[in-house]
């Protein structure tokens, strides 16, 4: 039996995995990082810049941060997931110029790439050691839940932080990434079979990432269910995301008092932490039926958005993402039971690239359509 298996706690490794949903959730300054740097004078087109390099180094650290999780460890990669959110906090306290802000954002990015997949892996896995992995479902829920509605907290705070200062509002998002590497540091890795190069050394590290790699690629082209799945999730997924994005002008527009945008947009990513009362009821569905009726209702909400009739548009996105999350949740569910352990977080980050991928077709259409109302 190996050593950790002794000092594995289930109910410890719970808590410590919600702290991280909540220490990465409950960011005030990330949460309205584009208003903070308007304030400071920066141009809608510097701010755009610098989220395309945002999401440049999304797409491009994806896959490599799931094979780190898978050869390195998860605990390792999650504590350097938190650590770079330290990091970019840090920079974005004390940069006065673009160049140093487009850095923050990117090292930003990889911090949520490392715990893309890796948060997935390790949830999974622990449930998997203590022999409950038929409770992933419900404590995913939790879990999404948790991230959910400590970012809608976070949006609710956006006067507060504003009035703070964009330095010390940083500061303040430097101090939760704090109490995120401390939760980090709490898990333990769990057993996970397969997992021949846990004691991967620099020498053996391109031949373990050639393996890793390999495993992946061979699971993809074999298991033709897990690639549709993937590719199914992604594409409702985008959908769903790009509706409540455009929702939120639509909701600006139509907001009769200004001082209540910030409870509306509240009211919008509700859905998203609502979702674990849908997804069991999903579960209980063949994927494609629950893939047919979450997609049916994306599409609906996203009609439904073209109006200018606020209860409709908030309904609206509330519903898009109880749909997108439920459907996220069972995916993830389905896709880890047919991942094997050694490649976990690795084919968890392509299911993400899958999502990139439709979104940067995506983006323009959506952009296209909402502008003609």
């Amino acid at each position: 039996m190996p050593k950790n298996t002794k000092l594995f706690s289930l109910p410890r490794q719970k808590r410590a995995l919600l702290a991280l949903e909540w220490s990465t959730g409950f960011r005030p300054a990330g949460s309205v990082w584009v208003l903070l740097l308007a304030l400071r004078g920066f141009s809608l087109v510097e701010i755009g810049l610098a989220e395309g390099v945002f999401h440049a180094v999304s797409l491009c650290c994806e896959l490599p941060s799931g094979l780190m999780a898978d050869l390195l460890g998860r605990k390792r990669t999650l504590t350097a997931s938190q650590l770079m959110f330290l990091l970019s906090a840090l920079l974005m306290a004390g940069t006065a110029d673009l160049g140093g802000v487009c850095l923050a954002l990117a090292i930003s990015a990889a911090g949520y790439n490392l715990q893309s997949g890796t948060r997935e892996a390790v949830t999974y896995e622990s449930m998997l050691q203590a022999g409950r992995e038929t409770d992933y479902l419900q404590f995913s829920s939790l879990q999404n839940a948790v991230y959910r509605f400590s970012g809608g907290g976070a949006m609710l705070l956006a006067g507060a932080t504003v009035r703070l200062g964009w330095q010390t509002a940083y500061l303040l998002d430097a101090g939760i990434a704090l109490a995120g590497l401390a939760a980090a540091l709490i898990l333990s890795e769990p057993v996970c079979s397969g997992r021949e190069n846990a004691g991967v050394t620099l020498r053996s590290l391109p031949e373990a990432l050639r393996q890793t790699a390999q495993g992946a690629w061979t699971l993809l082209k074999t298991d033709r269910t897990a690639v549709r799945i993937m590719l199914v999730n992604a594409l409702i997924g985008a959908c769903a995301t790009l509706t409540q994005f455009f929702l939120q002008q639509r909701v600006e527009a139509a907001m009769p008092v200004p001082a209540l945008l910030g409870p509306a947009l509240f009211v919008l990513g509700l859905g998203g932490g609502l979702a674990g009362l849908l997804t069991g009821r999903l579960d209980r569905l063949p994927y494609w039926k629950a893939a047919a009726l979450t997609g049916t209702g994306v599409l609906a909400c996203a009609l439904a958005a073209q109006g200018r009739f606020l209860p409709a548009l908030l309904a609206a996105g509330l519903l898009a993402g109880l749909l997108d999350d439920s459907l996220q949740l069972v995916s993830d569910k389905r896709l880890n039971d047919r991942f094997p352990s050694a490649q976990r977080a690795t084919l968890v980050s392509v299911s993400s690239m899958a999502f990139s991928v439709f979104m940067i077709p995506l983006s323009p259409v959506f952009g296209w359509w909402f502008s003609r109302l």
